[in-house]
Formats: C-alpha cells, structure tokens, sequence
C-alpha cells in the first residue's frame, strides 16, 4: 500500500478563470483596501499586485482591472488556494471557527476530561470547567508530490484544544495556589491581545506580576487561566488528589482515539467524505473545486516520490572499518571513536551530593566507574572506564549539608560548597556528577540547586551531568540502561567522542553549521530585545568541532552580529582544517525557525564567500522545522506488540522520504522503533526546506544526511528527532535562558575552556 499524506486533492472547475487585478508595490496598503472593498471582494496581495475575486454575484463597487488568470501559473495558484481557505468557514456552518486562517473548530461530542472522569465519586464540581476538546484544521496547501505536477490540497490537522472555564475565585477558594499562572482575556476586542499576563494574587481584580503593556491589574470576570499543561497540572492535581495519575493514564488514552495513526486514518475517511459531498465549493463567479481523494505518495515509471533510507551505520574509528547499526553495541564491541586521541585518560571527576543520599550516591558511583556485574547479560558489564579506554577514573566526593534544611535555600548551600571544595583544592576537574533530591530537580530556576550547582561550575571550566535520586537509586535491572546515557553524555561533556557516522565524502572538506539564537528575557511578556545568536558546526561525518555564542544584542542588530560571527567560525575553520587554494568545500547550514524580516540564508552565503574566497565552494541552506501540518501514513505498518499494547501502528519506518515540494521534503526520524508508548501519538515528519539560495541542490543527499545527523546525539544512545545542528542550538538556547538566574553568570566561558566540549547534553 501506498504512504498517504493526511489532505485531499483539490480539483478546480477550469484551469483558467477571471480576476481583478491592480498594482499595489506597498503590502501595507492592502489594510485599507479590505476595510473599503473586503464585503464584497476577496483580496489577496502577491508580488506587488492585490488579486480581487467576488464574493456576491454582483459587487456594487468594481475594483482594478479584469485579467485572465491560469490555475498553472504559480502565484495564481496562490490567489485560489488562498480564497478556498476563506471560504471553508462557510463548508461548516454548524461550527464556529476560533481561528479563520488556516479555519479551525472544535468538536463537539467527545470532551475528553468529561468522558475520562464520568461516573468517578465524589467528583469535584469545579473539575467540569476544565475541557479538553478535539481541535480540526483544513489548511488548503500547494503541493509537488512529483516533479513537474503542482497541485492544491487540503491538510487536515488534529490537535486538542484546552480551556479552563472555572472562574478564578472559586478556583482560589478551593485552596489552589495560582500565582505564577498565565491569564487570558474571555472576549478580546479586534486590538487587544488574548494573553494577558501572570497571577500575582486573585482578589476583586487579578493583580499582575509581569503583563504586556506594563498592565497592573485587570477585573477578575474579565479573564480565564491559560489553558495551559501547567494550568490544568496544578488545578487538577489539586482537585483530583491522588486520582490525577489515573486521570492522566486515562487522558492519553481518549486523546489517542483522535491522533494514534490508525484514528486519524479513520478521521481522514470521514472528513474525506462530509468535503465530498459539500463539493463544488464556489470560490468566484463561474469557478469552483471539488474537493477528490486522499493525496497518496506513489513511485512509478522512473520516478520515486518516497524513498526509504536504510538503517545509519555508527563508526567508532577514523579509517570507518569499525561499524555497527546499534551505537552501545559499537562501544562495547571497539571502544569511542576518539579511543586512541582522547586527551583525559585518566579524568577526575567530582561527585557533588547531599548528605542524605551519600550512600546510595557512593553505590551508585562504583558501579558508574566499575560496571553493573550483578544482572545477567549485563548491558553495562564494563563500567565508564572500561567501555570509553580510560585508566583509574578518580571521583572525589563533595557533600552538600541539607539535613534540616529549607528547600528554598539548597541552591545557595549547593553553590557555596562547590565554591568552598573548589577553593580548597587546587588540581582540576574534568567533570562533575550533581546528585539531586527528586523534589529538588522541580524547584524554579530560581532557586533550582542543579541550575545553581551547574552555572558555578560552568563559571569554573567544568562541565556537568545532573542524576536525580530515583535514578541513582534504581534496581540494577533498570539501572543498566540509563547509565549508558549517562555514560555516552559524561564522555561526550569532556571532549570526547563517542561515535560518529558513515559518511563517503566526495568533496575536500565539508562542514555543517546549525544556526540559532536565544532570546534572553525569560518572559513571555517583555520585549524581546536581548537575543544570542549559537552556531555549531560539525564535519560531513558528524564530528562535533566547536559551539560559539554570540555577544548579547537587540533583535535589529542580530543580522550583523550573526554576519560578524558567523564569518569568523568560517575563517577560524579555513584556518584550523587547512583549506587550500582551489579545494572544493562544502558548506552546509541548518536553521530551525527563519526569523522575520531577516534574510538568515543570504547573510550566511554572504560570509562564506567572504570567509573564503579562494576555494571553490558548494553552499546548501536548509530550513529544519516540526512547525508545519503534516502527517505521513502507511496502513501496512501493523505497529511493534509490547505487554502494555501495539504501538507505532501506521507509522513509516525511520528514513522514510517523501516529497512535498520541487525543494521540499518530509523525513520520518521516528518510526515504531523510537515511539516508546502504544498511546503515543502519531509522529510528525521533519520538514526539509532547500532554500533558494542554495548553490548545491542535491535535495536527496542533503536529506539523508540529516537523518544521519538525528543519529548523533550523545545525549543518548537513541536517536534524537531533529539533526544536531538544531537539537544542539535548542538545548543551547534554553540552558542560556535559565542560566540567567544564576549569580555572576556570565557565557564568556562557553568561548573559551568550553568551546569544543558539549557541556550542555
């Protein structure tokens, strides 16, 4: 069977049909001719001309010029596919669109908090207020599933919507804490933001402790909470007590019946059919489409529109003869990659812990360092030392005196005890263990002692690896498997590498650079004007080479900073990789989200031409994203049977590759295999977007290489779902963030002693 894509067909009535057109160089003149011609006319503005269709029959007051337009040239493509997305809300009348572009409504039936808890006793009153809703998005889209045959489609996307509609009050008055918690307006006027700010208090009026627009407070029937996962955590938890897990179990379960493959398929058969029926939809006078059958990915004749990649081979030596598909059996069998260039054979290691965990804390040590014998077929039988080639590994114990004390204070004792130990002893450290109560590892940033503990060492050149007490504590049986996490991140922290990836390199030198920034404020609600640009940059292979972070700047100056830093790392690797006159290099850019108004791509082929100008290069920019509708599925997937039930049923296999676009692509890096629950929804693709800068176009390479690169995170020894150049930046970027709250923080470091080391796995 054929994967499908979760839309339909688009059939339009005519390949030609009549518009109006007029120039229009100034998009922001589009505003005034909607509020003066909008009842009457649909506009849609592209490429400097506004494209005007009917609404009503006759329209009172014509507008530009009447122009023969073709459903085969792009930008009127554009026009059509524009106006079905504004005229679907009518398909539906029966439901109330909460958002018209792309149209969105919610169901009806099947609310899911009512259906989980019906029947349960002595229900709280105030759990009925709290709706969790199936959410359904049409998102008329253009696609090229293969070359040369544009067509239109409508994506239908399932989510879930959640509202919490008890009034604040009486959510005060059953004794929840809600200060800290998002607030949002019940009826927002056209001009006024939805999200309001955060609880401070709840009286006659909700004060406010941080809110656009400098709002101190605003009337309390004026507003609802958030429905956020925070929101309803805190509030159910409250008024569930100890039935919120079973809740929660049950929850997953409903909300599987609408986004597990198997449901959506279903979902996709019905909707399919209601958009059948409600075909021809008018879209102008004399011009219509019917909506047509589910958009399947075929390959035929001599072309393939899905391509499924075989499974990533792990390399754990420089000549690429030692491999293997599972990277702990590559450990266990040859050692790191870096076995024999590792430079801290002998690391020292310091163990911070509290006291009341010290002896579980020194268990947990002996067999981190030793190895985990006690299990047969151990998966941990050799030990840190013995699986990564090191020689009497030393780990020196700092306690941390919280007996007795306030949970509130553990930051500070973990900060001055590292400082104290730190002063009174003078040799280094490689890296740092924190050992952390489980209550602790959930405490605010503010006053989170792993988030202090972790700032203070980075302050002193030492990277860190958190383990919480359940972990450490664990039975071997269980133990075995996430000390191999530990192990790959804590090797990974102090330079070295733990595998790379096959990798035939036809070029020179090839260098992958991932492109990212951290907005610095922590708030939702301040301007965003503090921003660090974060590049890391790899070999073709997936050698990590070096991070950078930019200085601070506002979000105007952010293009040149990412040109003066983004030249620099450039001309620091022509240096350090030697690059020759002549030599042909390729350089590939990864960027997760484009930013507004700034033209990331050119400015990146900018600085590689001016960074090297006598080498002859090949310049790829790709957009990486889960920010997008779509979903891929192949019924002939019957999913992996495990005691808690079937999961991954309907998903392609990990590499699977379809083509969306001329220069866009979907790539499953999650297939049954990664998918860990039977109630876990069906996984969203990566989309892959070529940009049109790009020099080197070869599409099929550049995508494989990104599921290669899902492959080498060293966080775990299971794939990640985005390439590291992103998933890197991203850990990067939210690390940064809370760094922020820890005293004489500063990320000059990262720069320097940091540099080549992944201190932020």
């Amino acid at each position: 069977m054929p994967i499908t894509l979760n839309g339909f067909y688009v059939e339009f009535s005519a390949t030609r049909f009549a518009a109006r057109v007029l120039d229009v160089p100034n998009p922001d003149q589009m505003k005034a001719l909607r509020t003066r011609y909008g009842k009457e006319w649909f506009l849609h503005w592209r490429g400097g001309r506004a494209y005007c269709l009917p609404r009503a029959d006759e329209p009172s007051e014509p507008i530009g010029k009447m122009e023969d337009l073709s459903t085969d040239v792009h930008d009127h493509l554009h026009l059509v596919v524009a106006r079905l997305n504004d005229v679907l809300p009518d398909v539906f009348p029966q439901y109330e669109a909460f958002r018209r572009r792309p149209f969105s409504f919610l169901g009806r039936k099947d609310e899911i908090v009512r259906l989980v808890t019906k029947g349960w006793p002595n229900l709280h009153p105030l759990v009925n207020e709290f709706k969790i809703s199936p959410q359904f998005e049409l998102d008329p889209r253009i696609i090229e599933v293969r070359k040369g045959e544009t067509s239109a489609a409508v994506v239908l996307r399932i989510g879930m919507k959640w509202q919490v509609l008890a009034p604040l009050d009486r959510l005060k008055g059953a004794g929840i804490d809600l200060s800290g918690l998002a607030v949002v307006r019940r009826n927002p006027a056209v001009t006024e933001r939805r999200l309001v700010g955060t609880i401070a208090s709840v009286g006659a009026n909700v004060e406010l402790a941080e809110a656009f627009d400098d709002l101190k407070a605003i009337p309390i029937n004026q507003v609802w909470l958030e429905g956020s996962k925070a929101s309803f955590t805190r509030c159910l938890r409250a008024l569930l007590g100890p039935r919120f897990e079973d809740f929660e179990s049950a929850r997953h379960a409903r909300e599987g019946e609408f986004l597990l493959g198997p449901a959506l398929d279903k979902l996709l058969g019905k909707m399919g059919e209601f958009l059948t029926n409600a075909s021809p939809i008018r879209l102008s006078t004399d011009f219509s489409c019917t909506i047509r059958d589910r958009v399947e990915l075929n390959n035929s004749g001599d072309y393939q529109s899905v391509v499924k990649y075989g499974d990533v081979e792990y390399c754990f030596d420089a000549a690429k003869s030692k491999r293997n598909i599972i990277p702990w059996s590559g450990l266990m069998r040859f050692g790191p990659f870096s076995r024999d260039t590792f430079s801290k054979r002998t690391p020292r290691v310091l163990v911070v812990c509290p006291d009341q965990s010290a002896g579980k804390v020194s268990q947990f040590v002996r067999a981190f360092r030793d190895g985990i014998q006690s299990v047969p077929n151990s998966k941990y039988p050799k030990g840190f030392a013995g699986t990564f080639g090191l020689v009497n590994p030393e780990f020196v114990t700092c306690t941390v005196p919280l007996l007795g004390t306030a949970d509130n204070s553990a930051a500070m004792l973990y900060r001055r005890s590292i400082e104290d130990h730190l002063a009174c002893n003078q040799e280094s450290y490689d890296a740092a263990v924190v050992a952390l109560l489980d209550h602790h590892a959930r405490l605010p940033d503010q006053i989170n002692p792993y988030l202090h503990a972790k700032g203070t060492l980075l302050l002193n050149g030492i990277p860190t690896q958190e383990v919480r007490h359940a972990t450490l504590s664990a039975r071997p049986e269980a133990l075995q498997w996430s000390i191999q996490n530990l192990a790959v991140a804590l090797y990974a922290k102090m330079g070295g590498t733990p595998w790379t990836v096959a990798h035939d390199q036809t070029v020179d030198d090839e260098i992958v650079i991932g492109l990212g920034a951290a907005e610095l404020t922590g708030s939702r609600f301040e301007s965003r004007h503090r921003f660090m640009g974060i590049t890391t940059v790899f070999r073709g292979d997936g050698n990590y080479l070096l991070s950078n972070v930019s200085r601070v700047c506002s979000y105007e100056d952010y293009p040149d900073v990412l040109r003066t830093t983004t030249t620099d790392v450039l001309k620091e690797l022509k240096q350090r990789n030697d690059w020759r006159d002549g030599d042909i290099v390729r350089v590939v850019f990864h960027a997760h989200r484009p930013f507004k108004k700034i033209e990331v791509a050119r400015i990146a082929e900018e600085c590689v031409h001016e960074a090297a100008r006598t080498q002859d290069i090949q310049f790829a920019f790709l957009t990486v994203s889960h920010d997008h509708p779509f979903k891929l599925i192949d019924d002939s997937q019957k999913g992996i049977t495990k005691p808690t039930g079937v999961k991954g049923r309907y998903a392609p296999a990990r590499g699977t590759v379809a083509q969306l676009g001329r220069h866009t692509r979907l790539l499953c890096t999650n297939g049954p295999h990664q998918i860990k629950r039977p109630t876990t929804p069906l996984p969203s693709p990566v989309l892959i977007h070529l940009h049109r800068e790009s020099g080197y176009k070869d599409l099929q390479y550049l995508t494989e290489q990104i599921l290669k690169f899902t492959s080498l995170t060293w966080r775990s020894t299971q794939p990640a779902s985005d390439p590291v150049t992103i998933y890197y930046s991203e850990l990067i970027s939210a690390l940064l963030a809370r760094l922020q709250e820890v005293p004489g923080w500063s990320p000059a470091i990262l720069n320097t002693k940091l540099r080549s080391s992944r201190w932020f796995l």
